[in-house]
């Protein structure tokens, strides 16, 4: 654990030209036997490049050591002319790798920048071998380092496109992380003298997520999204604060890949932002698609986008992934850390550490909480992180902060108890989801229920973005909850496919899945009924009483799917060009539990678990009743939830800017300059 700094000393600045200079000091003297043909500061990471390839196996531990003495990531790589051709590195890598791994020539890619031969397998730590064995022996034999992805064993479009992206302007990506290197290491004008932030979006509602983190010396932009109740300037951060200048910004961080948190990411590069934008791996995958596709809506419905697909591509130039638990460096005084949030694949809990030991906010982003011992229902993600070295401030969600949904174990039961009385009656139940996160999990649990006959066996219709989603869940078993992933690592099995389940790739089988007599479920997009395939299965559906929609996610504020839960008996919908008013005949049903969002009592065992305690707690994401209710709640029973002092409960509204160092400026004054 870092000490507090002493007065005065964020005032000793270290330029960085000087911290330049002494990094590459330390490495000449610390790898002086490296062969070193140059060093190059890209993005957050330190490059070495060595004429010896065996060099970097026989000098990996001094490396770990170097960058542990620095708090630097550092990437040794074997200058291009070491490198065997690629045609001979292809054929070693065939003609050594294990008996029992399969590889198809045409999942090899070589990055010449980078100096990376890239393979997807579906047995990846078999290639690897044990204690990197064979990734050793690629790296001594041909100067390649061999990086291994998992070959999904469903086919990602995305995955692939994004590959050879990458590969195509490789030498693009790699100017970018240099230009985003010099600013990460550039001299220091003033220092942290002040931690603030400002809200642009999602507080005092949830939607448009977006939190401007300023330091006087930093500007670091959490979250870009989308408000989906909407489309005008209310679906928009308010990027029109003075304290917002893109030409200032030295990161973007996205906490996650739903479009509430990163929808009007790539608006920023229209603008002229040029600089990073930090997720972990999923989250890029999953949100390019769903970027792709948000396009793809706006011209269907012969509307301009807010941004193109060039943009798109410019902010995936930009993009740095970051795996959990490793420490990122976003600019001079600011360093990034993820960590597991339990929300979706990929979401992140946001940990930023300011200055030397000056500072620390934990961003929640959205999460999931639960406790793994008392836990008796199936999960896909493990819950959210609650062990940190430091926080002084919490940025914590509270959609349901003052809503206790029922037990997961008890909404299943209600689940399975209402697709067996439609089933009985011969109708279709029909379950609106986001892309990613609820649709991977109703398709797991109803495939589960159905093979130990808790429902009835019936077809299990997937349509929208959800067979490519869940294409890239398969992809990082690794990130799923311990008993999905076992099943998927150890046994060999894979949930998110069961002889039920029928993909719907076109108007054919969208008709199968409606006209077709007989009882049936369908799963599709979107989660609040603002769009895609959900609407038109409603639309054929809705009139019939034996069929039932059932809600089981987040219905936010006048979209059609709220409406709908909320009692509407009729609705208005184009119809073949024209307006129809729709009866809503079928049962609707609302069954809460499901939510990938921790509710009111998982908040605060969230807060009881979270280690070591925040000095303020700011509440985000969620409506005015909630924000109350919880705030009402930390401030009234802070000593049953760990805390030894009261903290201060902060919920700002959109536009407001919260100090959170120093508390008082002038007692910091009277501190700083006795």
């Amino acid at each position: 654990m870092e000490s507090q700094p002493q007065a005065g000393e964020e005032r000793r600045l270290v330029s960085g030209t000087q911290l330049r200079r002494l990094i590459v000091t330390e490495i000449y003297k610390n790898l002086g036997d490296a062969e070193i043909t140059k060093i190059e500061f890209e993005g957050p990471e330190i490059a070495i490049y060595v004429k010896n390839p065996r060099w970097m196996l026989e000098g990996e531990e001094k490396v770990k050591e170097l960058a542990k003495q620095l708090r630097k990531r550092i990437v040794v790589r074997s200058d291009p002319k070491a490198r065997a051709t690629k045609e001979f590195t292809l054929r070693y890598i065939i003609e050594n790798a294990p008996e029992d791994v399969a590889i198809d020539p045409s999942d090899i890619q070589f990055d010449e920048v980078l100096g990376e031969v890239r393979v997807l397998t579906d047995k990846p730590g078999k290639l690897i071998g044990k204690g990197k064995a064979f990734r050793n022996q690629v790296l001594a034999q041909t100067g390649w380092r061999l990086e291994v992805q998992r070959k999904p064993p469903l086919l990602s479009k995305t995955l692939y496109s994004i590959n050879e992206l990458y590969l195509m302007a490789s030498a693009e990506r790699r100017k970018a992380l240099r230009d985003i290197g010099e600013r990460i290491y550039r001299d220091m004008i003033v220092g942290p003298r002040h931690v603030r932030v400002v809200g642009l979006g999602g507080f005092g509602e949830v939607g448009r997520s977006c939190v401007l983190v300023d330091t006087a010396e930093s500007k670091i932009l959490l979250d870009v999204g989308f408000s989906q109740s909407g489309f005008g300037p209310d679906s928009y951060p308010r990027f029109d604060v003075p304290e917002l200048r893109i030409d200032e910004l030295d990161a973007v961080v996205i906490s996650h890949a739903h479009m509430d948190h990163v929808g009007l990411a790539p608006l920023l590069y229209k603008y002229g932002y040029r600089g990073p934008i930090y997720m972990t791996p999923p989250t890029r995958d999953i949100a390019t698609l769903l970027l792709k596709d948000f396009i793809d809506v706006f011209v269907k419905e012969g509307k301009e986008p807010p941004f193109t697909l060039k943009d798109l591509t410019t902010m995936l130039n930009h993009t740095i992934t970051v795996n959990y638990d490793v420490v990122t460096d976003l600019s001079p005084d600011a360093k990034l850390t993820f960590s597991d949030a339990g929300h979706i694949l990929g979401s992140a809990l946001v940990h930023i550490h300011v200055g030397q030991g000056l500072f620390n906010i934990l961003y929640t982003g959205d999460i999931k909480y639960y406790s793994i011992k008392e836990n008796k229902a199936l999960r896909l993600q493990p819950p959210a992180n609650t062990e940190y070295h430091r926080v002084e401030a919490l940025i914590m969600e509270s959609t349901y902060g003052g809503t206790d949904t029922p037990p997961r174990e008890e909404a299943e039961q209600r689940l399975f108890q209402l697709i067996s009385n439609v089933h009985q009656r011969g109708g279709k139940v029909l379950i609106p989801v986001m892309a990613v996160g609820r649709a991977q999990d109703m398709m797991v649990l109803l495939g589960k229920a159905m093979a130990e006959k808790k429902i009835p066996e019936m077809p299990i219709y997937i349509d929208g973005l959800i067979y490519e989603v869940t294409a890239i869940y398969t992809a990082y078993p690794e990130l799923l909850s311990k008993e999905i992933r076992d099943e998927m690592l150890n046994q060999g099995g894979n949930p998110f496919i069961t002889p039920q389940m029928v993909f719907v790739n076109d108007q054919s089988k969208r008709d199968e899945a409606t006209y077709t007599q007989g009882p049936a479920i369908i799963i599709s997009t979107s989660g609040m009924m603002v769009g895609g395939p959900i609407v038109e299965y409603f639309k054929r559906l809705a009139e019939d009483s034996r069929n039932a929609m059932v809600f089981v996610s987040y219905q936010a504020s006048g979209t059609l799917g709220r409406r709908i839960a909320d009692g509407e008996k009729e609705v208005q919908l184009e119809d073949e060009g024209r307006l129809r008013t729709f009866k809503v005949n079928l049962e609707v049903q609302r069954i809460e539990g499901f939510s990938g969002h921790a509710n009111r009592s998982e908040l605060l065992a969230f807060l009881r678990r979270l280690t070591p305690k925040p000095r303020i707690v700011v509440l985000n994401h969620g409506e005015t009743t909630q924000l109350a209710s919880l705030a009402s709640t930390i401030k009234t029973r802070w000593d049953k939830l760990g805390f030894e002092t009261s903290p201060e409960v902060i919920v700002p509204e959109n536009l407001e800017s919260v100090r959170l160092y120093p508390r008082s400026s002038k007692l910091h004054a009277a501190l700083l300059y006795s």
